[in-house]
């Protein structure tokens, strides 16, 4: 099975617009370790950081939705 080669362009999507579609931070770590083994130029820190602070943004905007509070 061949591995595709993808670029720059293509991580920094990954990071921005996947990433924060995940339900937990852990799966960028996961998706990087995947990510890592197709390009050798892979910045894997940088991934990690561009990619977490994308997917806290968006679980941020997700928690303050969310109102459970019970009012009794």
């Amino acid at each position: 099975m061949t591995t595709p080669r993808f670029t720059r362009r293509d991580f920094e999507f990954i990071a921005d617009e996947v990433a924060p579609l995940l339900g937990w931070a852990t799966g960028v770590q996961e998706i990087a370790q995947k990510l890592k083994q197709t390009n050798p130029k892979f910045d894997y820190d940088k991934f990690i950081d561009r990619a977490t602070k994308a997917w806290e943004a968006n679980y941020l905007n997700r928690q303050e939705a969310i109102n459970d509070d019970i009012p009794y």
